[in-house]
C-alpha cells in the first residue's frame, strides 16, 4: 500500500514538471511573436504581418489611395518634395538595419537597371528609427534618398523591404517584397504587363468587341431585352 501511494505521489510530481514545462514554452511563443508583430490586437481589423529577416507576405488589400507628392528629408537635412506624377515610379522602402535590405542597398549602389522611362526612390524612417551614420555609409550615389515616416504611413508599409509601383498617371500598379533585386524587378515587369492588359480590355476596344458580341446575337440598342421586357 506505503509503495502505492509513493509511486502515486511521484506521478503527480512528475506531471506537474511536465505542465509547468509547457505553459512555460507556451509562454515564451506567445511572447516571440507578440515580438514579431503577430499578437492580437483586439483594437484592429484583418491580419496583423509579420516580419522575419526583412520579408514580409505582400497585403491582400492595396493602400486606399497614393499620394501626389513625396515629401522627406535628405541625410544634410534638406526638405524634398517629389511628385509622383508624370513619370513611373518604383519606391523601394528600405531599412539600414534589415537583413535582406542589405543586398538591394548593395545593387542600387551603382545604376540599377529599371523599366524604360521608370525611376528609382529609396525611403526609409526618419532618424529616430534609423543610424544616421549607417545610412550615410549605405547611401546610393545615383538614387535619391529620402527619410520619411509620412511617406511609409501614407503607403501602409508593413516592413522593409517593401516596394511599391506607381505610374505616371499617380496610380499604384503594384506592391510587395522580395528578396533580391532582379526578383523585384521580375515582380515589376509583370505588374506593368498586367497594368496594360487591363488598359487594353477596357475602354473603346472593349466596348467595341462589346456592341460585336451583341450584334452577332441579334440584340442592337432598341432590342427589348435591354429595358427588362421579354423579347
Amino acid at each position: 500500500m506505503t509503495a502505492a501511494v509513493v509511486a502515486l505521489g511521484a506521478a503527480v510530481l512528475l506531471l506537474s514538471v511536465l505542465v509547468a514545462g509547457l505553459l512555460r514554452s507556451h509562454a515564451e511563443i506567445l511572447k516571440a511573436l507578440h515580438e514579431l508583430g503577430a499578437g492580437l490586437e483586439l483594437d484592429k481589423t484583418g491580419p496583423v504581418p509579420v516580419t522575419i529577416e526583412g520579408i514580409t507576405a505582400p497585403r491582400r488589400q492595396p493602400v486606399a489611395g497614393v499620394p501626389a507628392v513625396v515629401s522627406g528629408s535628405t541625410l544634410d537635412g534638406d526638405v524634398v518634395a517629389l511628385s509622383l506624377q508624370g513619370q513611373d515610379t518604383l519606391i523601394a522602402f528600405l531599412s539600414s538595419g534589415c537583413t535582406t535590405c542589405q543586398e538591394f542597398w548593395k545593387a542600387f549602389r551603382g545604376r540599377p537597371s529599371l523599366p524604360p522611362g521608370a525611376r528609382l526612390l529609396v525611403v526609409t524612417r526618419g532618424l529616430d528609427e534609423e543610424s544616421e551614420s549607417a545610412l550615410r555609409e549605405r547611401e546610393p550615389a545615383s538614387v535619391p534618398l529620402l527619410l520619411s515616416d509620412e511617406a511609409w504611413d501614407a503607403f501602409e508599409v508593413p516592413g522593409s523591404p517593401y516596394f511599391a509601383y506607381v505610374d505616371a498617371a499617380g496610380q499604384l500598379v503594384g506592391e510587395g517584397s522580395g528578396g533580391s533585386w532582379p526578383q523585384v524587378l521580375d515582380l515589376l515587369t509583370q505588374a506593368r504587363a498586367d497594368a496594360a492588359l487591363r488598359t487594353k480590355g477596357s475602354g473603346p476596344v472593349r466596348e467595341s468587341r462589346d456592341e460585336q458580341a451583341l450584334a452577332d446575337a441579334g440584340i442592337d440598342a432598341k432590342h427589348p431585352s435591354l429595358y427588362g421586357e421579354t423579347a
